[in-house]
């Protein structure tokens, strides 16, 4: 099946430009005030909760030794300052912006110790190509969001657009902590900072004051909704084209699509012209998924089942067995993975105001931080 991909994406920028007045409009009003539902968020799982660690990398991007070297890095910063620091790298925002994910993040797991708010969030989102840093209220007096943009363009983003991904992230933490604890470092001439999000032209604009309005968050949920549904025309014929249902798209989509969908990695849109017959398909990946991009079929259907070997402890990395199988073509692969050594906290032993091994201490941020693309 052959899609007119270049019509198409001519067609929805048109559409994009006739409606960003109502788009402003809702955001900025916040008229209607929507639920707030449940973010794939909360399926991602807490280090400190899970194995006493800092980094949870869901598409496992990072190297076993860059992780065990950012467990060991953190975990002894967290033992001589009491900052507690989160290293989080996820596959998709799935349309959410990084800052409200970083936002939603920092507050589900409470980073940082409690009536101390001074946590850190580092969110990288490898198929947006985002990265965030978001910053603890108590440590927005050493670390002002213009400082944390110019830590970002000195010492991650060059090395991401290398594709140098490993040394970005531990270089970035090392100058993150390191002007934490009030040490000089090496940045560039600072210019005005504009708020940016490639990602979204219109959110890029009004993100910033959607944060002063209460209910602003629950409009810009609405807003995403509201794209994705929004009235389409054809670009062949201008007539009104129809969201085909589930029980119809099947048959306008490839079996690799399908396969996506039933494993829920993968949700696709079909628009149909009922006068010319002309169709596009519209792809949206989950946020989090168990399963990843298959290497052999290239659809997002790879899962892997992870079985511990040897356990990894506060003295010696361990192993795990790794199984990777396709749900949809006949690919299967074996390998031994090194997990890394966990790093030792001095949460156990301190206040009873500060957190225990099992958990962040129960910080919260304001927004600050600073956000890029590359």
């Amino acid at each position: 099946m052959r899609y007119d991909f270049a019509r198409v994406a001519s067609h929805l920028s048109l559409a994009d430009r006739r409606t960003t007045s109502l788009a402003v409009l809702l955001v900025a009003t916040s008229l209607t005030v929507f639920a707030i539902r449940n973010e794939p968020l909360e399926s991602i799982p807490n280090p400190r909760v899970q194995n006493g660690t800092w980094v949870a990398d869901m598409p496992g991007t990072l190297r076993a030794d860059s992780v065990s070297r950012l467990n060991q890095t953190i975990g002894a910063f967290e033992a001589a300052t009491g900052i507690e620091v989160a290293v989080v790298v996820i596959r998709s925002l799935d349309g959410t912006s990084i800052e409200e994910a970083a936002a939603k993040l920092f507050a589900m797991w409470g980073i940082g110790k409690k009536d101390r708010d001074n946590g850190l969030l580092l969110l990288w989102s490898t198929g947006d190509r985002r990265v965030r840093v978001e910053v603890g209220y108590g440590l927005e007096g050493i670390l002002p969001d213009g400082k944390v943009g110019a830590i970002l363009d000195a010492y991650v983003i060059p090395r991401f657009k290398s594709g140098d991904f490993d040394q970005g992230i531990l270089e970035g933490v090392d100058a993150l902590l390191a002007a934490a604890r009030n040490e000089e470092v090496e940045l560039p001439a600072q210019a005005t900072e504009s708020y940016e999000d490639s990602s979204d032209y219109t959110i890029s604009i009004w993100l910033p004051f959607v944060g002063a309005i209460p209910i602003g968050l629950g409009s810009l949920i609405a807003f995403r909704k509201w794209r994705r549904y929004r009235r389409r025309d054809c670009p062949q014929c201008q007539t009104r084209m129809v969201l085909l249902p589930e029980s119809e798209e099947d048959a306008r989509l490839q079996e690799g699509q399908v396969a996506e969908e039933r494993v829920g990695s993968v949700d696709y849109d079909v628009w149909n012209c009922p006068s010319c017959a002309h169709h596009f398909t519209l792809r949206y990946p989950k946020w989090v998924s168990q399963y990843d991009k298959c290497p052999q079929c290239a659809h997002r259907t790879k899962s892997s089942k992870e079985d511990v070997v040897t356990p990894a402890t506060t003295t010696s990395t361990g192993t795990a067995l790794v199984v990777e199988q396709c749900a949809f073509c006949s690919f299967t692969n074996e390998y031994t993975k090194e997990l890394p050594q966990i790093a030792e906290s001095s949460s156990s032993s301190s206040s009873s105001d500060d957190s225990s091994s099992s958990s962040f201490g129960g910080g919260s941020s304001g927004g600050g931080g600073a956000s890029r693309g590359y």
